[in-house]
């Protein structure tokens, strides 16, 4: 074994597993022990060849652990809408715990598109990522049981109602649009439109059907209720809706929006036209991104927590991962209206 290790000199490029040994005083078993987590390294020993691997800027070459058949040290995450903060705050909830891990976030915008999703999925598994994320949509891949079964942990964000033998974080989507119609029916308003969009829709979908389910709860008639969604995902397209909604008559006193994106995008084509948020059109969000408490009429929204969704889903991805006979778990959130100007006060 050779002796104490003398740190100093940066070796400038090439460098091999076995400048790394030479310069901590180990034997190359011992590095390739400690990069490859195969057996216990004494922490003096860790110590001198984390030294030696920052002095000589080596980077392992994880590839030779997946050719061996190991998985690497990556989480992918796919999302619907990845332009959309709330995905953003779940992203940085995953990539917070996966990090403190030692292991890489590959983040996919999947834009809802059935195909891309299947790409996105094929390549991550060949890249044998140690786990996936994904968030539940109305095209979920058939074979994500059989990708677990040969060795990938999965957890899918959402689906609720949807039959699934995974670990799984649920938020009550269909109690979110039941609260926010409840509050604008609290509020006096017989007409009421829905604005949904791409990107999402199974989320979306359950968020309008939580609203008609707040006007059957008081009697009302589902006609009060009608829908309109955005073409597509841009804020050009997200504006267009507020062109309808003017043009519109009767012209609709409130409108329920299937994200906080679009309803900003609402608002501000509104004012922009002359018209009064709330004094003309109450406006209700969904998910509470930063901008909604930020916006010019600052939004009444849905609530969910997107940040603990992300790391929640991340402890149980690495809770399989950890040992494959762990049981599925599903966590559970809750969603919160949060009232603030854009909903106004009751309508005389």
């Amino acid at each position: 074994m050779p002796g104490s290790p003398t740190f100093g000199v940066v070796v400038a490029k090439n460098v091999t597993i076995k400048d790394v040994a030479a310069l901590a005083g180990v034997s190359l078993g011992t590095v390739s022990n400690y990069i490859n987590g195969t057996r216990t390294v004494a922490e003096d020993t860790r110590a001198r060849i984390e030294r030696a691997i920052e002095v000589t800027r080596f980077v392992p070459n994880r590839a030779v652990r997946t050719l061996r058949g190991n998985r690497t040290h990556t989480v992918g995450l796919l999302v619907p809408d990845a332009g959309n903060p709330f995905f953003t705050e779940i992203a940085r909830g995953v990539e917070d715990v996966a990090r403190a891990r030692g292991d890489l976030l590959v983040y996919c915008d999947t834009a809802g598109d059935s195909e891309r999703q299947a790409l996105y999925i094929r390549s991550l598994a060949e890249m044998r990522v140690g786990g996936l994320i994904i968030s539940a949509t109305a095209s979920m891949p058939p074979d994500l049981g059989d990708l677990e079964a040969v060795g990938t942990p999965i957890v899918v964000v959402g689906g609720e109602g949807m039959a699934m033998s995974m670990s799984r974080v649920t938020f009550d989507q269909r109690l979110g649009g039941k609260l926010a119609m409840k509050h604008v029916l609290d509020l006096g308003h017989q007409q009421v439109l829905f604005a949904g969009g791409p990107g999402g829709e199974l989320v979306i979908q359950a968020r309008y059907e939580g609203a008609l389910s707040a006007i059957d709860e008081q009697g009302k008639d589902r006609a009060m209720l009608h829908r309109v969604d955005a073409a597509g995902r841009s804020v050009r397209e997200r504006s267009e809706l507020a062109d309808q909604i003017m043009a519109m008559r009767p012209r609709p006193t409130a409108v329920l929006c299937g994200n906080d994106l679009i309803a900003i995008a609402i608002v501000n084509k509104l004012i922009r036209n002359g018209m009064s948020v709330p004094g003309d059109l109450a406006i209700v969000g969904y998910d509470d991104i930063t901008d909604a408490q930020l916006a010019v009429v600052p939004l009444t929204t849905v609530r969910q927590p997107a940040y603990q969704i992300g790391s929640s889903a991340a402890e149980l991805l690495f809770e399989r991962a950890d040992d494959p006979t762990n049981p599925h778990r599903e966590i559970s959130f809750t969603p919160e209206l949060i009232v603030r100007d854009s909903s106004g006060q009751v309508v005389r």
